[in-house]
């Protein structure tokens, strides 16, 4: 029994064919687990280049004015939100903006230890530098008088740094340029611009910029001021100079002129820039703006009525067949802000240019005064991005290589100044709300606000038409319909930024400086 159980055994061969097949197995198992480890260097190796290059961005944004030890810095953080800084190996190389990275570390094995691998060295190598990109940027900023104090300091504080950075990070000619567009009720584009005057009080052949309207050309609906009178000679009549502030144009004819960067030509008087002439307002309860001692109805449109309102300037028409006008001594005291220019509390725009120190200057001289009238801002920073007339800075939006950027910063709603007086509004860039300019000649604030929104969107809308990337800004603003028109206006939902305090500004500006500046990865 004990034999027969034997040679059994002896002739069982199924555990050798289990050693066998362990055996077998040996080399694939071998194979699989040097498989896992090189998918994990793989991994490895793809977390450092990954960490490098975003290194390598983030140093290149900051530009030449970053010292290397700040650079080392912004590498170790990238290392160690991205990689085990463990095992890193940090080399870095720096030229002008462009910067270069490499970087080696160890990657643990779990199957190579039994060929005699522990670990496995891995390096990544990343350059980058900025694209090359001309930086056209606009600067519309609210100076209201809401601004005034704590919200005016934080909005230059965040405006400045946004510079500062920009212009230490872009270099070469011409490269980066800024404009900075002040605007309230009305925006200013500069009283140098306005014409001289020859004895007899007209205008001087070939003075003033040829895009105003120099002559009382433009016909658009008006109380008092009749079309062909020269509201520059009006101005150098009374003895006071204008201050720079122009009209919105009337945009009731074929082209929309208000909200349009329309060039200026003056074959379409309605395409040029009207001086803002605040007029004299009645002497009585509701008015503020009386400096001349008449009892002229400014609504009177009968031929006397329109003659008396002429005369208080002092301007006569001698003969009906003769549209001439003679000037005749104004009885105008113009004491206690009162005047022509009463309204003109906004300071003057500065084109495109690349003297930052200038820029710094210009933000920091910033004062807060007025009313809101976001589309008027929109609409002077359009055309200070544009290539023609007024402003012939801005390089051609269709050439290769080139960024126009708007940042509008507004904490109010658009408002008309409504008022209860026959002329249904305080002097506005659209004119009284009688003129009908802006659409009603009568109505409420909220009828007003509406519209001045839609004329905002329309004018935000052209911008955009016109391949410039629009940033807006709400500060400590709560209204929605003003939120939901900011958002509109942008070039998209991520361009919008709604800021319930002023201590967040300086956080959206750089943020919207990340966004603004090109870089490129090099290797």
């Amino acid at each position: 029994m004990a034999r027969s159980l034997l040679q059994l055994f002896c002739r069982d061969e199924s555990g050798h064919y289990g050693m066998m097949m362990a055996l077998a197995m040996l080399p694939l198992l071998l194979a699989g687990g040097t498989a896992l480890d090189f998918a994990s260097i793989s991994a490895r190796q793809a977390q450092l280049q990954q960490a490098m290059d975003s290194a390598a961005l983030a140093i290149a944004r900051e530009g030449e004015s970053l010292s290397d030890a700040e650079a080392n810095t912004i590498a170790n953080q990238f290392l160690t939100t991205n990689f085990d800084p463990r095992f890193a190996e940090l080399d870095i190389n720096r030229s002008g903006t462009k910067v270069d990275i490499k970087a080696t570390a160890r990657a643990n094995l779990t199957f190579g230890s039994l060929l005699g691998y522990e670990n496995w060295k891995v390096s990544a190598r990343s350059a980058a530098d900025l694209a090359y990109t001309n930086y056209e940027i606009a600067l519309v900023l609210d100076t209201t008088g809401s601004m005034a104090g704590g919200k005016l300091t934080a909005m230059k504080d965040a405006v400045l740094g946004l510079v500062n950075t920009m212009s230490a990070q872009v270099k070469g000619k011409d490269k980066l340029k800024f404009a900075v567009v002040p605007f309230a009720n009305f925006v200013n584009v500069g009283p140098h611009y306005g014409p001289q005057f020859k004895k007899n009080g007209k205008v001087k052949n070939k003075t003033g910029a040829k895009w105003l309207d120099l002559k009382g050309d433009a016909e658009l609906p008006q109380v008092e001021l009749q079309n062909g009178l020269s509201r520059f000679e009006l101005f150098n009549h009374l003895g006071e100079k204008w201050a720079g502030c122009v009209e919105t144009r009337y945009g009731g004819g074929k082209v929309a002129h208000d909200v349009e960067d329309s060039a200026p030509n003056k074959k379409d008087a309605a395409s040029l820039f009207v001086p803002a002439f605040s007029i004299d307002e009645p002497d009585e309860k509701g008015y503020s703006n009386s400096y001349i001692n008449s009892d002229a109805d400014p609504l009177d449109k009968s031929a006397a009525g329109k003659a008396k309102k002429l005369l208080k300037y002092g301007v006569t028409v001698p003969d009906p067949l003769d549209p001439g006008l003679e000037w005749l001594p104004a009885d105008a005291e113009m004491s206690g802000g009162r005047g022509p220019n009463r309204d003109c509390v906004t300071q003057p725009i500065m084109p495109l240019n690349t003297d930052f120190r200038a820029i710094v200057d210009k933000v920091e001289s910033l004062t807060a005064n007025g009313n809101t009238n976001i589309m008027e801002g929109v609409a002077w920073g359009m055309r200070v991005l544009s290539p023609h007339e007024p402003f012939t800075e801005g390089r051609d939006s269709k050439q290769i290589g080139v960024e126009k950027i708007m940042i509008v910063l507004t904490d109010g709603s658009n408002v008309f100044g409504n008022t209860r007086n026959a002329l249904g509004s305080r002097y506005s860039s659209q004119g009284y709300l009688v003129d009908g300019r802006l659409g009603i000649t009568a109505g409420s604030s909220s009828d007003t606000n509406r519209l001045m929104n839609e004329k905002t969107l329309a004018a935000c809308d052209n911008a955009k038409a016109q391949n410039i990337i629009v940033y807006t800004i709400r500060l400590e603003e709560p209204d929605v319909k003003t939120g939901m028109m900011l958002k509109d206006c942008a070039s998209s939902s991520a361009h919008f930024f709604d800021a319930p305090s002023r201590s967040q500004l300086d956080e959206v500006f750089e943020e919207i400086r990340d966004r603004v500046v090109r870089l490129r990865l090099t290797s």
